[in-house]
């Protein structure tokens, strides 16, 4: 719909977001005040955040909105892509993301975790990818899409559990007649990072005007782009951006724990690499360090199709029939670096067992040097060494990951009006995601332990696994998991037949809901057994959850120049491990109060006190312990930090000091410590344990926004918003992180008996926390958090005429964060996150954060300028004390300003173009090094999915409407 229809029809507060054509996201309210918007036929929109269906009763939320204008303009082929961009939320897994994406698109506002983000579809729940509860953006079908609305803070009166952040609605496009047909066409300017996108919309009416048939299919493609395809990315850096270093799991292969002095003088004592003539000779970071960057992705390959239908019937004039069917399957591939053994524990005969003397002597893939080495840790005689071995294996191939899922999702219902003033609405959906995994590329721990054993498989120098060993020991992995969602219910809604003060009357809600949701995980044995080093281990998951809801809303306008509305829902829940036979239940009350009042005419004050609930997803109930992967700086109990100088040697062992002997007392073996070759963190990563428990308890949240909305009458196209929001969230669900679990151990527990010392499993071999599957950091769920997400969000916009046939406009949508806070148990420490990044603060969280749009229209062509600016961030280890500024060649990453230009024009009356440029000045992201954040963060010496990190590109498309 053109610009100048949808002013003149609207009564919402969501019409300030057609204010003008491109305008990004703009906080809800008009000139008239409402709470919801009218089609210029008259139809009601409701708008996220009320069940109340009332075009005149003003919304106390303040609600964000996207219009499909803009997400065409800007190119947008996943919804992810541009939410991302919005101040309100922090960049979250989509397709930037490599190194711990599961092939999915999510969405994260405030900083308070995709599990705490609702996702609906025309206002109803959307079917999870998986056990997580969290849903896949890339099912939602861009072309379709009519608006997106955000809604701030705490909607589970409303809604029910998960919207603690908010509320993203994606409201999808209505009583479509006709045939619509969009392609585009996008690519880098370094010619790679092809996309490719086509849709078809079709809506017919019925021939007695009571029904609407709405169906679209689209495809989206795009291409993979390697960090080894951009200069920044090519080379691993470390954080005071120095080359070389990487991962010493690398092509020649090398062995930790070793005693020899022969291993003395490299990176890390103890670690020894073989050379070109077989020898085990001192492992020199810089020199030996496997660079893995090349092969990892700065964008993921993805390919999608989407299929829905929509339609609604009025069988009578009392009565209406609506419904939506989906469909969408995505295949998402994800590279990293080649496997290997990843310093797993290997048994290696190095010399004759005096019991079995009729044993063949010593490896035959080993020279005398390296046996003389190795023999030095026999300290039992019996022939055998077990060391941890870091051997890449590159003859097989990188490591990749196939996800493929598929979704459907089928919506049905009556609404209708019994009588004037009461309405009623009933309906049913029900959802299923199937999840293929597949893994490929890595090898079998037990299939190379006996290889290295009858010397069939060499893993002792560059270049000597075999092709036939090679294809001996590959292991290809997949798990297949579904996820199924089924919702029923129905609510009534009642106009009040009278008015206080006014000539406004009230509204009521009430309804019941019921939802079940059932999820299993089902890996293969190889995964289950943890045989895989390089991709580790998953666990089996069956786990359902049961919800019977009741709830109720009202909105009561007073003087018609003020509102008070409060809503209260009532939930039980039930559910259970079906692996183990446990289930747990509960019972939740999330409710609402709060108002607006205009005293002056174009000024409108509002605020909303929420108390909203999350109940803990099939996850975080259903999945075992299982092995995985975490990030640590540093750890305390390690004979010397990354750059070699000593951190805890044998002298302070052998000193006796609290620290030694706790070390010793967490599982340190005495010799490793003696010999100095207790080993830290490798590339900032170490061995965890993740996993659920059936007796979490919910998550509970206190919300309060307030805030004032200016529509004044003197300056007509003016409109501008001021809300603030303060988050807190108690008794939060979280993955206790590595860092905190070694800190409160080591420095505020300080006894090995103690609750976070136990959660603590060192390698039995050189007491590290990387090696095989005993080994790791219990990281897994408890109800012992606390988060808090605090700020200021402000819109501005401001069109004008130019001349007879043109306009100007001006937008911005901006963030103040006040406060990131998370606190990971009741021991730990308040983090204050706002304005930093780092293996603490994992997500970067800038306190200044906007997006300002120029728009300028002529006739039937439009320009707009794009500027999206992301404040300063500082290392979190700086900004805490633990860490010097000179640790980092960028202590500080600067702010940054992206520009982005659109065009489009209408050709004719039925065909239009439209060409973009983002990143225009094809700005460069920070180069920080690749162990400056999360591991799923920060890659490719950047952090790919909160900068731009494939320089300039462009698209071009074409929309066509008959």
């Amino acid at each position: 719909m053109n610009i100048q229809s949808y002013l003149k029809g609207a009564v919402a507060p969501i019409a300030i977001v057609a204010a003008f054509v491109g305008q990004q996201a703009i906080a809800q309210d008009t000139t008239t005040d409402s709470g919801q918007a009218a089609t210029s036929e008259g139809e009601v929109i409701i708008v996220t955040g009320s069940r109340l269906n009332r075009p005149d009763l003003d919304a106390s939320s303040p609600v964000v909105a996207v219009t499909a204008e803009q997400l065409q303009i800007s190119g947008t082929n996943t919804p992810e892509e541009f939410i991302r961009t919005l101040p309100q939320a922090v960049p979250a897994i989509g397709g930037n993301t490599n190194n711990g994406n599961p092939g999915v698109a999510t969405v994260d506002l405030r900083n308070l975790g995709e599990e705490r983000t609702l996702v609906l579809v025309d206002g109803k729940r959307f079917v999870p990818y998986d056990s997580n509860g969290v849903v896949d953006l890339n099912m939602i079908p861009a072309a379709l899409i009519e608006r997106v609305e955000v809604l701030t803070g705490g909607a589970s009166s409303v809604y029910g559990s998960d919207a603690i952040a908010g509320v993203v609605n994606f409201v999808l496009k209505q009583d479509f007649e006709g045939l619509e047909a969009d392609g585009q066409l996008g690519l880098t300017q370094k010619g790679d990072g092809f996309e490719r996108s086509f849709s078809v919309t079709m809506g017919v009416n019925s021939e007695d005007g009571r029904g609407n048939l709405v169906a679209n299919v689209g495809w989206v493609k795009t291409d993979a782009v390697t960090q080894g395809d951009r200069a920044y990315s090519r080379n691993v850096l470390d954080s005071t951006l120095s080359a070389g270093g990487g991962s010493s799991t690398n092509a020649a292969g090398t062995i930790r724990g070793l005693v020899s002095s022969a291993c003395l003088g490299g990176t890390t004592a103890g670690v020894c690499t073989f050379d070109t003539n077989g020898n085990l000779i001192p492992y020199v970071a810089e020199i030996h360090g496997f660079n893995f960057n090349p092969y990892n992705l700065l964008q993921a390959p993805q390919e999608k199709w989407t299929a829905t239908a929509l339609g609604s019937y009025e069988i009578t004039d009392a009565i209406e029939f609506f419904g939506r069917a989906s469909f969408a399957n995505t295949r998402v591939t994800t590279i990293v670096a080649h496997s290997g053994t990843f310093n797993f524990p290997f048994d290696i005969r190095v010399g004759d067992d005096p019991s079995t003397p009729e044993v063949e002597l010593a490896n035959p893939n080993l020279n005398a040097q390296a046996i003389g080495v190795l023999a030095e840790n026999d300290t039992d005689g019996d022939g055998v060494v077990r060391v941890p071995i870091g051997r890449r294996t590159i003859e097989i191939g990188t490591r990749d990951s196939i996800y493929e899922n598929t979704a459907y999702q089928f919506v049905g219902g009556f609404r209708g009006e019994i009588v004037e003033g009461l309405s009623w609405e009933a309906f049913g959906q029900w959802g299923r995601t199937s999840r293929t995994q597949t893994f490929a590329n890595d090898i079998s721990f037990a299939r190379t332990q006996a290889g290295i054993t009858d010397g069939t498989v060499n893993l002792f120098g560059a270049g000597n696994l075999t092709q036939e060993a090679g294809n001996a020991i590959r292991l290809d992995l997949q798990q297949y998991d579904t996820t199924s969602q089924t919702v029923a219910g129905g609510y009534l809604t009642y106009d009040l037949p009278f008015a206080l003060g006014g000539t406004k009357t009230g509204g009521l809600v009430g309804g019941v809901e019921y939802r079940k949701e059932h999820s299993t995980a089902n890996p293969d044995e190889n995964l289950i057994q943890g045989n895989a080093p390089g991709f580790g281990s998953s666990t089996p998951i069956d786990a359902q959850i049961e919800i019977k809801e009741v709830y109720g809303e009202a909105k009561l306008p007073i003087f018609d120049i003020a509102s008070i509305e409060a809503g209260i829902r009532y939930a039980d829940y039930q559910n259970r491990d079906n692996l183990t036979g446990q289930g747990n239940k509960f019972n939740t009350t999330s409710w609402k109060i709060g108002g607006d009042i205009e005293p002056i005419d174009g000024i409108r004050l509002r605020a909303m006190y929420q108390r909203a609930v999350r109940a803990p997803n099939l996850n975080e109930i259903g999945q075992p312990i299982t092995p995985s992967t975490g990030d640590l700086t540093a750890d305390p109990c390690s004979s010397f930090d990354d750059d070699g100088n000593p951190n805890l040697d044998a002298a302070a062992y052998a000193a006796g000091g609290p620290l030694a002997q706790l070390c010793l007392a967490t599982g340190v073996p005495a010799a490793a410590a003696a010999a100095e070759v207790v080993g830290g963190p490798i590339a900032g990563q170490i061995n965890n344990y993740i996993g659920g428990e059936i007796s979490l308890t919910p998550e509970k949240s206190e919300t309060i926004t307030a805030g004032i909305v200016f529509n004044p009458s003197f300056l007509p196209g003016f409109s501008a918003t001021v809300d603030y929001y303060d988050i807190k969230v108690k008794n939060a669900i979280l993955q206790l992180p590595e860092e905190e679990i070694v800190r409160l151990c080591y420095f505020v527990e300080q006894d090995a008996s103690s609750e976070f010392c136990q959660r603590i499993h060192r390698n039995p071999i050189d007491g590290s926390l990387s090696g095989g599957t005993e080994t790791g950091v219990d990281a897994t769920n408890t109800n012992a958090g606390f988060l808090a997400a605090k700020g200021i969000d402000v819109t501005a916009q401001y069109q004008f005429d130019v001349g007879a046939d043109s306009t100007l406009a001006f937008g911005v949508n901006a963030t103040r964060t006040l406060a990131s806070e998370f606190q990971s148990t009741e021991l730990s420490d308040v983090v204050e996150c706002e304005g930093l990044v780092g293996k603490v603060c994992l997500r970067p969280v800038p306190k200044w954060q906007f997006v300002q749009t120029t728009t300028f229209e002529s006739g039937p062509a439009m320009v707009q300028l794009r500027w999206r600016y992301i404040g300063k961030l500082t290392n979190d280890t700086v900004a805490f004390g633990t860490a010097d500024a000179a640790d980092f060649a960028v202590p500080v990453i600067g702010a940054r300003s992206y520009f982005d230009l659109f065009s489009s024009v209408d050709v004719t009356d039925n065909m239009t173009f439209r060409f973009g440029i983002n990143n225009l000045l094809d700005k460069k992201p920070p180069i920080v090094g690749n162990d400056y954040g999360g591991t799923t963060e920060n890659s490719g010496n950047t952090f790919p999915a909160t900068y731009e990190p494939l320089g300039r590109n462009f698209f071009i498309g074409a929309n066509a409407r008959f």
